[in-house]
């Protein structure tokens, strides 16, 4: 977990931000709204890509897909975009969408 300290916690705002339970992103994007440093931005994208093979303790979102994007030039860097998904049937899941007991008095 401190490898990716703070990391969580910035997607799940972005997330919140955009109302999103399922969104397209790409590190550069995260970047540019939080203000990242370079390494920083290759540190989400690492993230990204772990969230790939499994799931990440109680983070409650999963990367359904990666996908390659060619630059406009040959020499333009590649981009990865990532389907940030909504895990489905997790507790970090029930904690953000059950509302709380009324109570009759």
């Amino acid at each position: 977990m401190r490898r990716y300290h703070g990391i969580p916690e910035l997607l799940e705002a972005y997330m919140e931000e955009n109302a999103a339970d399922e969104q397209w992103i790409t590190a550069h994007e995260l970047r540019d709204r939080f203000g990242l440093t370079r390494y920083q931005s290759n540190t989400v994208s690492a993230f990204l890509r772990r969230l790939k093979v499994g799931p990440f303790s109680q983070f409650p979102f999963i990367v359904a897909k990666i996908t390659l994007e060619e630059g406009e030039n040959p020499s333009d860097p590649k981009k990865c975009r990532y389907l940030l998904k909504l895990r489905e049937c997790t507790a970090a899941h029930h904690h953000r969408t059950m509302l709380p007991e009324k109570t009759d008095r």
